[in-house]
């Protein structure tokens, strides 16, 4: 070591250095935040499916269909109904899409040997479509594999800078919690910054988000119900309540509901669910997810009746 050009000395200490940080923010992070958190324990979610041979139920969103599904009052709802399913879990991180959740499926559930029999998806504007945010660093650093990568270069069209991403988040979790940490930092530094990134985020998420058009197409969604079909499984997709500026259903997702012969509730303006039931202008409180899940619960006893066994 004393023989070693200083360049080499630096390099070698920057590497113990950043290493080491490595190590120690994977011992934490799940303290980061709660999201972060959920998205830990999808591994151990999945596994519980195996855990009996009875059938369950999967579902699949982001907070929406978190705030707006309870998984507790579903499944005794059910059983009221005289549908009884042990596992019922629910993986909901946030600001997901079909990209993530198709991930999750690929990653923690098509390989299980007792798949749920049915995964609810629920989502809101174009996040179904193959059009739908795309991010890579969320990708890399919890959902996806490297195998992976091949899938979204040619599904998405992914570009180098991309793909650069996404394998550094697979390989980094510094790298793949640098917007966390930062925000940590500004927050403390300046005052109101939480609220006011929040706000725009909002903002440029809406606007991203009620993008629409002909050009809009659902093959990663298609390869979902197909690869579920192949199991002998079943996909209902749940079209989720907001408060403000409700969005319509394209005409193309509704073509494909049609051709693959799948459920889709449609729960953007149900009569019960008013104003005062949402904690902002998208997510349900406790009150609008007990009334909500009950509605699927009564929806699905009937979609229950009609699906082959």
């Amino acid at each position: 070591m004393k023989n070693l050009p200083t360049v080499a000395k630096v390099l070698i200490t920057l590497a113990v250095v950043l290493f080491s940080a490595e190590a120690l923010l994977r011992s934490v992070e799940g303290s980061l935040s709660g999201n972060i958190s959920h998205v830990i324990e999808i591994p151990e979610l999945s596994e519980r499916f195996d855990q009996t041979n009875e059938p369950g139920l999967l579902v699949l969103g982001n907070s929406l269909t978190n705030n707006g599904i309870d998984a507790s009052l579903l499944k005794s709802g059910l059983e009221a109904q005289g549908l009884a399913y042990p596992t019922v879990e629910k993986m909901v991180p946030d600001a997901t899409t079909i990209w993530s959740w198709s991930c999750i499926l690929r990653n923690r559930i098509y390989d299980l040997k007792n798949k749920p029999n049915t995964v609810f998806i629920g989502f809101a504007w174009n996040q179904l479509a193959d059009q739908s945010r795309l991010l890579p660093t969320q990708l890399g650093g919890f959902f996806c594999s490297y195998s992976d990568l091949m899938h979204f270069t040619e599904q998405a069209k992914m570009g180098s800078a991309e793909i650069g991403e996404f394998l550094t988040a697979s390989t980094f979790r510094l790298f793949t919690h640098r917007e966390a940490f930062r925000n940590r930092m500004l927050g403390i530094l300046i005052p109101h910054y939480m609220s006011a990134t929040q706000e725009i985020n909002r903002r440029m998420r809406n606007a991203g988000n009620s993008a629409s058009g002909p050009d809009l197409t659902y093959c990663e969604l298609s390869q979902v119900i197909e690869k579920m079909e192949s199991y002998n499984k079943h996909v209902v997709l749940m079209a989720m309540p907001i408060r403000e500026n409700t969005y319509e259903l394209d005409p193309e997702l509704l073509n494909l509901v049609k051709s693959e012969g799948i459920s889709l509730l449609d729960y953007r303006s149900l009569d019960f669910i008013t104003d005062n039931l949402f904690l902002d202008e998208m997510h349900l409180n406790e009150n609008g997810s007990a009334l909500l899940t009950q509605k699927l619960v009564v929806d699905f006893a009937k979609v229950h009746s009609t699906l082959p066994q």
